[in-house]
């Protein structure tokens, strides 16, 4: 963590976006990261089970330092909800440690996104609907328990189309069907963040795909629970504390106060979705700096030709290059939480413009962090890709940072939409 009396520091996190509130939480979290996660950051992805080093991580950050908490408004005993800004400060200094601690903490909040918004809206379908999913899940939340939520969306047929806001929902093939009072959900996901572990799930939905957001559905379900199974748990080349596993939907019912359709859950889903584009930019910085922080050490210590590494002008320029990257990065994804946090002066989060803002940043951030990190590995040799030396991590893991929320390519579409029509969906003239 940068020294925060340092003007290196102020720079780089100024006081037109960041307060002293949010300072104060971003130490915490950084000191966190230093004391229980940095020691054992090369032995996480080998913690197949999560019982050794990852349940008891999140453990303490969920209960201990009260994240948890945050994830459920005021309104229902929590302490929630925190700002853009805040979150994005969280995920830069957890990523700094571990990606995927930052992903599974992280989700928890996004699982339950849908139906806190719901709740905080002006229409009294979502509302109500916000307000019975609250009722009945949040008091979990509260329990000095961990517990984790997930949003659970991706499908193995449709992949980063189901994040393809031109799409609409039509390629969502989880069936749901409205019988009486009870929904009855049939299909299968996979991907999905905490998956197989959580205790929640907002499960996407569409009752008709022809009929696109008119038939889309947002539907909670607990578990364990009846007709709900999961396949095996993903090994991955990194980012293994985020679970991700297959999860099967056999004539699942549920309550029908638990579900939404039509264009309003449709809505709160896209939102969902955009907003959590300045939490993995930030995710990309972290990791960038984590990179940043041992190759600026190894580089002092490791003499070549007489001096250390990093007096030579070559790796000089790329140690300044990589800085440089993680320095506009930063400012980058703190102006987009900026804007995120105060939409009465920027706008919804969905209007093309804003997404292909969101998605610049993104795009830019996971693509350069993987490919700094890549090259970074050239100045540590051997010590660049064994475990012990933690820096081959960081390249594992930022491999992955460009593939979620729909991926780099899709962010790159929705960018050019701020310029021209381009239509990218998987429908209209010559497309299915």
């Amino acid at each position: 963590m940068l020294n925060q009396n340092s003007q290196w520091y102020k720079l780089q996190y100024p006081e037109c976006f960041v307060n002293e509130e949010q300072r104060m939480i971003q130490k915490m979290i950084a000191d966190f990261v230093d004391k229980e996660i940095m020691p054992v950051r090369h032995l996480i992805d080998d913690d197949t089970t999560h019982e050794e080093i990852v349940r008891p991580i999140l453990k303490k950050l969920h209960i201990d330092l009260g994240w948890q908490k945050l994830t459920i408004p005021k309104d229902f005993g929590g302490m929630g909800p925190s700002s853009v800004v805040t979150n994005a400060l969280k995920n830069e200094q957890i990523s700094r440690g571990d990606y995927g601690i930052s992903l599974a903490l992280s989700v928890t909040a996004w699982g339950l996104a849908p139906a806190l918004r719901a709740y905080r809206s002006s229409s009294p379908t979502a509302k109500s609907w916000g307000k019975s999913v609250l009722d009945k899940f949040a008091p979990m939340f509260l329990e000095n328990k961990l517990r984790q939520a997930c949003l659970n969306m991706s499908e193995a047929q449709s992949a980063c189309d189901i994040e393809n806001h031109l799409n609409e929902g039509r390629l969502v093939r989880t069936k749901s069907e409205l019988k009486g009072n009870e929904w009855v959900i049939n299909g299968s996901k996979q991907w999905a963040s905490n998956s197989g572990i959580a205790d929640l799930n907002c499960v996407i939905c569409n009752m008709d795909s022809k009929s696109g957001k008119e038939g889309f559905s947002l539907i909670y379900v607990p578990e364990p629970w009846p007709g709900v199974s999961h396949g095996k748990f993903e090994v991955k080349c990194g980012v293994n504390a985020d679970r991700n596993t297959s999860t099967y939907f056999d004539d699942v019912r549920v309550p029908k106060e638990w579900g939404l359709k039509g264009p309003e859950a449709w809505d709160l889903f896209i939102t969902t979705v955009v907003s959590a584009f300045p939490g993995n930019a930030a995710n990309c910085v972290g990791m960038l700096q984590g990179a940043f922080d041992e190759l600026l050490a190894y580089t002092g210590e490791r003499v070549v030709g007489g001096k250390p590494v990093r007096q030579h002008l070559s790796t000089a320029a790329f140690l300044g290059e990589m800085a440089s990257v993680i320095s506009v990065s930063r400012a980058a994804y703190l102006q987009l939480a900026y804007q995120y946090d105060h939409g009465e002066i920027y706008g919804s989060r969905t209007t093309d413009s804003m997404i292909a803002q969101a998605r610049s940043v993104l795009c830019f951030a996971a693509r350069r962090a993987s490919e700094l990190i890549l090259r970074g590995m050239e100045f540590m040799g051997s010590q660049g890709y064994v475990r012990e030396g933690q820096y081959e991590k960081y390249y594992r893991d930022s491999a992955l940072a460009k593939l979620v929320l729909g991926g780099v390519q899709l962010g790159l579409f929705s960018v050019c939409r701020q310029f021209y029509d381009l239509d990218f969906s998987s429908f209209g003239t010559g497309k299915l």
